[in-house]
């Protein structure tokens, strides 16, 4: 072998080396062992947290809502009595005409059976969709009477006196009955016990007076409290007029007896008597009483 030839070999062999020196350096990279506890082995304990454990929020107390404690559609056959309601001694009775309402009739009066004596705070709502006589020579009511001669506390929901008289429709308050007849003074006025009364013929629309159509009627007041939100809306839910009493605790039902609602047809005195009209029944086409006690769980 020439002396060139050798050189050539011998330079092939030192790349040759070269290369196999680097991939075993490759190869030869740095080891790395699995991550794992060897047997035996106690995992670090973990420090407990030294704050103190979060205090769950309070679940809030459910808002008071409105409970029907009473309430009368009148589904009842034709000429048959509510079951829910009191004939008055002395007076006619009412009955269901078969339609879903009551027919309260000529010098008719009937009072509810159940009454209500309610915790002090107690939010009371009574409530009736009716319609009035049109004639001139009686009026009819939906009225809450705390039964106590001495002290009433009669709530006049809704009171008329028909189209042909100038009182109209009203609303009002009475603390005191005038026993006294024919001697020409109101023993209620002496006694600083006067009614309260509000005209509202005039807030109804033409064409739908309290004799002409059915309306809503609302009485709410506090038991203890001093003032009653007198309301009236139609079928559509269209307010006619929104009337506070002014405050009087005396005009308001306590929780010492029972209130019970009444229904009622009267005639006026002969004097006062209008000729005129052709119905003298009210219609009624449902009664209802909602509270609202003083905390949720009543």
């Amino acid at each position: 072998m020439s002396a060139h030839a050798r050189r050539r070999t011998a330079r092939c062999a030192t790349a040759l080396a070269g290369t196999v020196v680097l991939v075993a350096a490759v190869c030869a990279g740095p080891f790395v062992a699995p991550a794992h506890t060897p047997p035996g082995a106690k995992a670090a304990p973990v420090p407990d947290d030294p704050s103190p454990p979060a205090t769950p929020e309070p679940t809030p107390a459910p808002a008071p809502e409105w409970q029907t404690v009473f309430i009368d559609h009148f589904d009842g056959p034709a000429g048959t009595w509510p079951d829910q309601w009191h004939h008055m001694t002395g007076w006619n009775a009412a009955a269901q005409n078969g339609l879903g309402q009551l027919v309260v009739g000529h010098v008719g009066q009937i009072r509810s059976t159940p009454g209500w004596a309610l915790p002090v705070g107690t939010q009371v709502r009574v409530s009736a969709s009716l319609i009035m006589p049109n004639t001139g020579s009686n009026y009819a009511a939906l009225w809450v009477q705390h039964p106590d001669a001495a002290e009433p506390r009669e709530i006049d929901v809704i009171e008329s006196y028909g189209p042909l008289k100038s009182a109209g429709a009203q609303l009002g308050s009475h603390v005191c009955y005038d026993e006294t007849v024919d001697n020409g003074v109101n023993e209620c006025d002496v006694a600083g016990l006067p009614a309260q009364l509000w005209p509202v013929t005039e807030a109804f629309p033409d064409g739908a007076k309290p004799w002409e159509s059915f309306w809503e009627y609302h009485a709410e007041f506090t038991v203890g409290g001093e003032s009653v939100l007198f309301e009236a809306r139609d079928g559509s839910g269209n307010q006619a007029y929104a009337v506070t009493s002014d405050p009087d605790l005396r005009r308001v039902p306590g929780n010492a007896v029972p209130f019970h609602l009444r229904l009622s047809n009267k005639d006026v005195e002969p004097g006062n008597a209008v000729p005129g009209g052709d119905r003298y029944s009210m219609l009624v086409d449902w009664v209802a009483v909602q509270v609202m006690y003083p905390t949720a769980a009543g």
